[in-house]
């Protein structure tokens, strides 16, 4: 990797940590050759000389040398210029690896001992030109975007289904008219869609840039049938990406994994290891790139990417770019029978249990896919290995397979020794300590640059005086297209206006149209009542029906109630509801009042015997035919007074049955009494 590299290395006895700024050394190396070092560096005057040279990189061994935490890390990024990328060497592929290892695995330096800052810093360039590290980036904030009703759909008229669409394609416009905005400004966004029936329900934006950079495009508005709210979620996470391929990296450190996503309003996320192991399955409403990535990072990096649709959306494409991962393409799109079987076969394979929904059974599929696909590969690549009895890490083989590598050259990756074949001076140039000092090699490598950039100055001003031209053209041709906008203004303004009120007139016809069939079906539903009501009026007035007097059950208290609430009296017949609960003394009240008989259904033998024992007669409601209006029972008038009649004559005779047996008993009590006497008095005269 050539142009001008910064290598920085935190300088003995200073650290981020302290109330003064830390110091740093500092090497410039431009096509690979050193042309200044400068050491006692302040954090002020490093971002200088990088904003004076703008580096194609800046390499350093621990990149928390430029703050102890990620906030101010954060911070002091972005204090950097938009193209210059930073780079850890000592963090290949997710892991951690030494400087002093890297250096003698790759050559550039041996038996040099402890590294010197300055040392360190120029073998930080220089590792990080031949492409050993992890480019470090930082997830930007995010800005939603949240289009949706503007008003509740409840219950209406005939109209209802009307204005649901009018709502619902209004929600779609004002989200068709933000994402053309996005469009024209060139904004990168997600979008998802809550579709319902015709048109849209909800719309949310990702937006993957800070809130300010929307102004004067997107503001917060209520348009009345629709609402846009316009939010910031703020991000201090960091990310490691690989410089370079796996090649030029010690394959080690973090988990390559497989993962499968369906992306979507719910998006579903399935990870798998190289042995193809389930390590995470998940799913969450309204998901963003930044989410993911935090998410996925917390297991490992991922090698490879899948979907289950072909050709893979933008948004799968861009999670692998952002994890430098290989994007796994079908052939077709899987069909839901497919994905069924492939999690099917895989929770057979590996003895798994899972609960899914449908998108979490989506994202597996599409990962497991992947991993049947690439296992052949990996079976012959352990059999090799088997062959040549070599170890090789096995993971870290698989990764490289998925990545594309042959098995010979996977192996010889990983079982290869870089030769020593640079050594680095041991001992660095002496350097000036303060700025004013700065080498001559600097002055006249600025010089260089300064004569090239006034070569391109005398270029843009010679393009400057062309598009004046243009630009004196443009302007009286936009002079002639605003007279004519004006007078369409006036024209477009009337239309506007004549619109507005034509809107708002349809509203109010479709609110007073609702109200309308609201109160119509309302005045039906009572005069349906009245009616009822006036039929049961006349029935009772003929005397055809009699309304029964209800009890819900036996008790004192519900007796009590009900006798005061319908004016139980005599010669009145109650319905009871509920006979589990008996009462003796709500049978002594009814009969005080005078109760003509009691109607319900299949009352218990002992309360039974408790009417026959008060003499009031029981009618099963279900012989009498009994019906309720309104919650209210009622019978037939002729069919009451047959079964009241029928129940006082077996009740009458149920009563001289036993007044009978009373009698008998007494009888035979005295006889037995007599006879008891007689043969005591027998005996007493024998005697």
């Amino acid at each position: 990797m050539g142009g001008v590299i910064l290598g920085v290395d935190l300088m003995p006895m200073s650290t981020p940590l302290g109330r003064s700024q830390p110091r740093y050394s500092v090497v410039i190396l431009d096509e690979g050759k050193v042309v200044s070092r400068f050491e006692n560096v302040s954090k002020r005057r490093l971002l200088r000389l990088i904003w004076t040279l703008k580096p194609s990189m800046v390499a350093i061994d621990n990149v928390y040398e430029f703050a102890s935490s990620s906030s101010r890390l954060l911070k002091f990024l972005k204090a950097f210029p938009q193209d210059v990328k930073v780079v850890q060497v000592t963090r290949v592929f997710g892991g951690f690896k030494p400087l002093s290892m890297l250096v003698r695995d790759y050559g550039l330096a041996d038996g040099v001992g402890k590294l010197s800052p300055i040392m360190a810093a120029e073998l930080s360039a220089r590792l990080a030109s031949m492409g050993v590290g992890s480019e470090v980036e930082y997830l930007k904030n995010e800005t939603r975007i949240l289009v949706c009703r503007g008003r509740r759909i409840g219950e209406g008229g005939m109209s209802e289904d009307r204005y649901e669409r009018k709502i619902r394609t209004a929600v779609y416009n004002a989200s068709m008219n933000i994402k053309s905005i996005l469009d024209s400004h060139g904004i990168e966004y997600d979008v998802f869609f809550n579709r319902r029936g015709f048109g849209v329900d909800r719309c949310l934006f990702i937006v993957y840039s800070p809130k300010d950079s929307l102004r004067g495009l997107v503001k917060n508005m209520n348009l009345g049938d629709v609402q846009i709210k316009v939010f910031e979620e703020s991000s201090d996470k960091i990310i490691f990406k690989p410089l370079g391929s796996p090649e030029s990296e010690d394959i080690c450190g973090k988990e390559p994994l497989i993962v499968g996503l369906d992306p979507g309003v719910i998006t579903g996320l399935a990870i798998l290891d190289m042995d193809g192991r389930l390590v995470h399955v998940c799913s969450r409403r309204n998901w963003s790139r930044n989410d993911i990535i935090s998410e996925v990072m917390k297991f490992g990096t991922p090698i490879i990417v899948a979907t289950d649709v072909h050709p893979p959306s933008f948004f799968v494409v861009k999670m692998a770019s952002i994890w430098g991962a290989r994007v796994y393409e079908l052939d077709r799109s899987l069909s839901v029978d497919e994905k069924r079987d492939l999690v099917y076969r895989y929770c057979k394979d590996f003895n798994l249990n899972l609960d899914l929904n449908v998108h979490e059974r989506d994202a597996l599929a599409s990962a497991v896919k992947v991993f049947y696909g690439f296992k052949p590969l990996f079976s012959k690549a352990d059999s090799s290995v088997s062959e040549l009895g070599i170890d090789v890490p096995r993971k870290q083989l698989r990764a490289l397979l998925i990545r594309g590598y042959s098995i010979k050259r996977a192996i010889d990756v990983l079982t290869r020794e870089v030769k020593i074949s640079t050594v680095v001076e041991s001992k660095p140039e002496e350097v000036e300590l303060e700025v004013e000092a700065e080498s001559s090699d600097v002055v006249e490598y600025l010089k260089r640059k300064l004569s090239i950039e006034e070569e391109m100055v005398r270029n843009l001003k010679f393009q400057r005086d062309q598009l004046a031209m243009e630009v004196e053209k443009l302007k009286s041709e936009i002079d002639k297209l605003n007279s004519l906008i004006n007078s369409l203004n006036s024209e477009l303004n009337y239309k506007i206006k004549r619109d507005r009120e034509v809107a708002s007139l349809e509203s109010r016809l479709s609110e007073l149209q609702s109200a309308y069939q609201s109160i119509k079906s309302e005045c039906e539903s009572l005069k349906a009542k009245v009616d009822g009501w006036t039929k049961m009026f006349l029935k009772v007035l003929r005397g055809e029906i009699v309304f029964l007097k209800p009890i819900k059950n036996l008790t004192l208290d519900n007796v009590r109630s009900s006798i005061e609430s319908y004016n139980i009296r005599r010669g009145d017949v109650v319905f009871i509801s509920d006979f589990n609960v008996f009462d003796v003394d709500s049978l002594k009240k009814l009969s005080s009042v005078g109760c003509a008989g009691i109607v319900g259904f299949s009352p218990p033998k002992h309360v039974c015997e408790a009417f026959d024992d008060f003499e009031i007669p029981f009618i099963d409601a279900s012989s009498i035919k009994l019906e309720f209006f309104e919650g209210y029972p009622y019978v037939e008038a002729n069919l009451l007074s047959n079964a009241l009649n029928s129940a006082r004559e077996s009740l009458l005779e149920r009563s001289s049955l036993k007044r009978r047996e009373r009698l008998k008993k007494l009888f035979d009590e005295y006889r037995s009494m007599r006879l008891k006497e007689l043969k005591d008095f027998d005996s007493t005269i024998k005697y």
